[in-house]
């Protein structure tokens, strides 16, 4: 399934929801190979081009008594996630998602009015570290469309503004001190970390500074890997906060 997120959103869909069924009720548990996964296509042009494993950026394993699963919910206005995980009680039959569009309706509602108020993200895990830890902050910020070139924003505490303040200034993507357009955002940011004494909170692990020293929480592997940093789970930026 390819999802052109520009043309989705052009239309006015806000939100897609990827499902996975076994189309004639046969349990995942009982078939001898289910997987699913997700790619990432860097351009629109890469869509002619033929699968390629090394494109995957997520695969799971399909497993137990299941036959409808769904993954994730797109936010095609936001351009992100929101993992769910979820699924729905089968019943006799072939499934369709016509079938079940009522159900999946409701569930993608219920599920993003639930995690979109007061639930603590990566997000802001990742800043209130930074906020604390360092008096300048550069923050990634990809551009919603590939034609478009990333942003480097770089934040830097100001006189007399506490770490609260900076935090909120910092999570909530306002003013920042700096706004530098780049097709390479991850060169930049691998340059300005470079020797220096970092904390780097990654979705890609793809900035890996020569020479640095520090910690990093990265959510999929990459050179940030095999450079020096000391590796930090999820887990281990919520025990910080104490």
């Amino acid at each position: 399934m390819d999802i052109d997120l520009d043309a989705l959103a052009d239309s006015g869909v806000r939100f897609a929801m990827p499902v996975v069924f076994s189309f004639n009720n046969i349990p995942f548990e009982l078939l001898p190979d289910a997987f699913a996964g997700f790619m990432a296509l860097p351009t629109r042009s890469g869509r002619c081009a033929r699968y390629d494993p090394r494109t995957v950026r997520q695969r799971y394993d399909l497993v137990g008594n299941s036959r409808i699963h769904v993954p994730l919910l797109v936010d095609l206005e936001r351009r992100g996630f929101l993992w769910t995980d979820v699924h729905l009680p089968d019943d006799e039959g072939y499934h369709s998602v016509r079938a079940h569009q009522e159900d999946l309706a409701r569930i993608g509602r219920d599920l993003f009015q639930y995690f979109s108020t007061g639930r603590t993200t990566l997000w802001e895990l990742a800043g209130w570290h930074a906020a604390a830890r360092c008096s300048e902050v550069v923050v990634l910020r990809r551009t919603p469309r590939p034609s478009d070139p990333d942003e480097l924003w770089t934040y830097r505490r100001g006189s007399g503004e506490d770490t609260a303040a900076f935090a909120a200034r910092l999570v909530g993507l306002r003013d920042p001190d700096g706004v530098l357009a780049s097709a390479d955002v991850e060169a930049l940011a691998g340059t300005a970390a470079s020797g220096r004494s970092v904390f780097l909170a990654l979705v890609d692990g793809e900035v890996a500074p020569a020479g640095a020293s520090g910690s990093v929480y990265r959510l999929l592997p990459g050179p940030v890997d095999g450079c020096g940093l000391e590796q930090l789970a999820a887990g281990d930026l919520v025990a910080a906060l104490g």
